[in-house]
């Protein structure tokens, strides 16, 4: 179209060419008209002059009119490959408004841009390949929470995965968050040059989260269940109501402990199966308003001593209340008995027959807990085959001489929660002889000299002394209940009040896994079967990517209800903790999504020039008109 430009000529040539003639009129006496002729003749040339200039513009005008220029960014007219990542943390459930940060975002989203503008989705969970808007219009409206966040890197991948990089195409990233643990400082943005960065924050803050459950305090009528809360603001403190299944049995106001903690005591009866829940009526993030535990009645711990070696003390160790305990001798051995055991104790046998020791470690193997009590006339070379492959412990040269039993490593898991700080103030006990053992191995007990009393490894026990009373007095020492009671103890231990969403955890069945008849656990509207482990008298199950809710959670099998299982998220995102933000140099910060959707169009808008071209053509006209009619 700009080839119409050589239109311009006419109107040149016909000035040039000067058209119009001019006839002479004789006159009688020009002089006084000299002066008014030579007037006319100047305001004819200006005339001339205007009118060409108005001509050539109107021309000049509609040609580049037709021509349809435009104004914009050199990469405006590119096609365009967009990625919105939302999150969807829990954090992004601060109340803003009416709303949450999250919603009001996707609200932004969908009121702002066209249906059909075109972009790909990624979410800490899922991730959705390009469509129109409008196909995620009850995605985003139906967008749950989740208990996992993102980080930079994978995240980048993930989007770089769903934007295939093409030749002329311009592929850029819109990342939505609070970016509470979204560093993007050192993350590889190789691919996504251009990323676009909303922060999104409260601006209020005054949480309260019901953090954790424990139990502080437990004896055979009554335990204590502790409650620990964190909150933003003190002036906002909520009661906590303790429910079993959906009937209220407690209420209790948290004493502040300072530093924004708190904390609640509720005394419950210690025999009672409660299918707990802890909530309180909060207005800050709804995720940790609600903590679920699961307290059920243990079962009894089966401890078997085998061997010739004492066992009053052990009877009155293991009462009946808490265990179930039966000895023998070894000829009386039933080693189907053997499979149903939680701890072993191997009673100081003089040795170790092959068939014991075959059977020893099956039991092993299936889960139980081994303590070996040599005897004081012990042959090392029977024992040490069988501890070897069992533990690679072996039991080495024995010393005849008295030794003292001085150190307890207090922070040994086999005392853990047993005592309430360092105790020192006590008799030690001592032993006449006692096996030695290699260097480096764990041992909570130990002789003044260094040497091992107790050592363990892995699941296997094993005392370098025989207990008997004329080899040792460590039976009258106030040690031997607190160690025995925490080996069977640890054998089988309280099942945990709740696990932890998205930490990997294991829980031991004492239910065999039959044939075609798996373990499957169930709550409202939400099922899943988790990992399963065989033995032969229980079933160990794992926990990893499921479940995705809270809740308690009825365990299945088949039909059967076998217990409960009680689930919460992980308190990571309560604090409410924002860092003071700072991007790299590939990234556009925005302070609100308008901001950032304005940008967008500004990078992407095509201004049209024609019709202002159109406008001046006919400002052009009007500039004739006038001269033609008022310019003489």
């Amino acid at each position: 179209m700009l080839w119409g430009l050589w239109v311009l000529a006419i109107p040149v040539l016909i000035h040039l060419l000067r058209l119009r003639r001019f006839r002479k009129t004789p006159f009688t006496n020009v002089r006084l008209l000299q002066q008014l002729v030579v007037e006319s003749n100047r305001s004819s040339q200006l005339k001339k002059w205007l009118l060409l200039l108005a001509r050539l513009g109107l021309l000049a005008a509609l040609v580049l009119a037709f021509a349809q220029p435009f104004e914009s960014l050199p990469d405006a007219r590119m096609p365009r490959r967009v990625a919105i990542y939302l999150d969807n943390s829990f954090s992004m459930q601060a109340p803003e408004g009416n709303t949450t940060l999250l919603q009001g975002a996707v609200q932004t989203l969908l009121q702002r841009l066209p249906p059909d503008f075109e972009c790909a989705l990624l979410t800490n969970t899922e991730e959705y390949p390009t469509r129109p808007l409008s196909g995620f219009r009850e995605i985003l409206l139906n967008l749950a929470f989740t208990h996992e966040r993102a980080n930079a890197t994978p995240l980048l991948l993930r989007a770089d995965a769903l934007l295939p990089e093409q030749t002329g195409t311009v592929r850029e990233l819109w990342l939505i968050s609070d970016f509470q643990e979204l560093d993007l400082e050192k993350a590889d943005n190789t691919g996504l040059p251009q990323s676009h960065a909303l922060v999104l924050r409260p601006e209020q803050r005054h949480n309260m989260s019901l953090d954790t459950a424990y139990i502080s305090n437990r004896n055979p009528e009554i335990l204590e269940l502790e409650v620990t809360v964190s909150l933003d603001d003190t002036t906002r403190v909520k009661p906590l109501s303790l429910f079993n299944s959906d009937t209220l049995i407690a209420k209790s106001a948290p004493d502040l402990t300072g530093a924004g903690r708190g904390r609640a005591v509720f005394s419950l009866p210690a025999d009672r199966a409660i299918d707990g829940a802890i909530r309180i009526s909060d207005e800050g993030l709804s995720y940790d308003n609600a903590l679920y535990f699961t307290l059920a009645s243990p079962p009894k711990i089966r401890v078997y001593s085998l061997g010739p070696g004492p066992v009053d003390y052990l009877q009155r160790i293991y009462t009946p209340d808490e265990f179930e305990f039966n000895s023998s001798g070894l000829r009386e051995l039933d080693f189907a008995l053997l499979e149903q055991q939680h701890l072993l104790i191997l009673n100081e046998l003089p040795e170790l027959p092959e068939a014991l020791g075959r059977a020893v470690q099956a039991f092993l193997q299936s889960g139980g807990t081994l303590l070996v009590v040599p005897a004081a006339d012990a042959r090392p070379e029977s024992y040490n085959p069988w501890l070897s492959a069992l533990a690679s412990l072996e039991l080495g040269a024995s010393s005849a001489s008295p030794a003292q039993i001085t150190e307890v490593l207090f922070d040994h898991p086999l005392y853990r929660d047993v005592f309430e700080g360092e105790v020192g103030n006590f008799e030690y006990p001592s032993t006449n002889s006692h096996f030695r053992l290699e260097a480096g191995v764990s041992a909570p007990l130990r002789f003044q000299n260094g040497d091992p009393f107790l050592a363990s490894r892995g699941k296997v026990y094993l005392f370098t002394s025989a207990l008997s009373a004329a080899n040792s007095n460590f039976r009258q020492s106030p040690l031997i209940v607190p160690t025995f009671y925490a080996l069977a103890r640890q054998s089988l231990p309280y099942p945990d009040l709740y696990y932890t969403i998205g930490k990997p955890s294991e829980l031991d069945l004492e239910l065999p896994l039959a044939e075609d008849r798996i373990f499957r656990l169930q709550s409202p509207g939400y099922e899943f079967i988790p990992y399963q482990q065989a033995f032969a008298r229980k079933t160990k199950l794992i926990f990893g990517p499921e479940p995705v809710r809270d809740g308690n959670y009825s365990l299945l099998q088949g039909e059967r209800r076998a217990g409960k299982i009680s689930f919460n998220y992980p308190r990571t995102e309560s604090s409410q903790v924002y860092p003071e933000m700072s991007f790299p140099t590939w990234v556009t910060p925005h302070r609100n999504l308008e901001s950032l959707l304005d940008s967008y169009q500004n990078e992407t808008e095509i201004r049209a020039l024609w019709k202002w071209f159109v406008i001046l053509a006919l400002l052009f006209a009007a500039a004739e008109m006038i001269l033609q009619k008022f310019l003489r």
